[in-house]
């Protein structure tokens, strides 16, 4: 529970300075692809995540729901979350766990065309990488 807590005040903290300075939102948006190459068959659920990423790019996305879907963004980017990424089978629940969080009060902005966009960009990716 500690955890969740812990995760959940990190991405408030994101989320905040995201909405402080929004010129960081193209920061998040610019790294996330190399986290993607990096990670890609590791993460479980990484249509959730890109679709979210393709959400934050879509500029009818509402500003505040913009920088919230940043902040799980951010989070998921970030090499010093509370379960490192590299550690087996766990690396990614704390990941997940704050993406879960978001997508419960802002899924509704994550449409049918950002999971579209995301299925393309990753059956490209598996394409290129085969």
């Amino acid at each position: 529970m500690a955890t969740k807590s812990r995760a959940t005040t990190l991405l408030g903290d994101l989320t905040r300075n995201l909405m402080t300075h929004p010129e960081k939102i193209v920061e998040v948006v610019k790294d996330f692809p190399e986290k993607v190459k990096e990670n890609g068959g590791r993460i479980p659920f990484l249509t959730e995540i890109t679709a979210v990423y393709y959400a934050v790019k879509d500029p009818k996305t509402p500003f505040k729901v913009k920088a919230t879907l940043a902040g799980a963004l951010a989070y998921f980017i970030l090499p010093t979350d509370l379960i490192p990424d590299f550690v087996a089978v766990f690396g990614f629940t704390d990941d997940l766990g704050v993406l879960m969080l978001v997508m419960r009060r802002l899924g509704a902005h994550v449409t049918d065309e950002h999971y579209e966009l995301a299925r393309r960009r990753l059956q490209g990716e598996e394409q290129t990488s085969d």
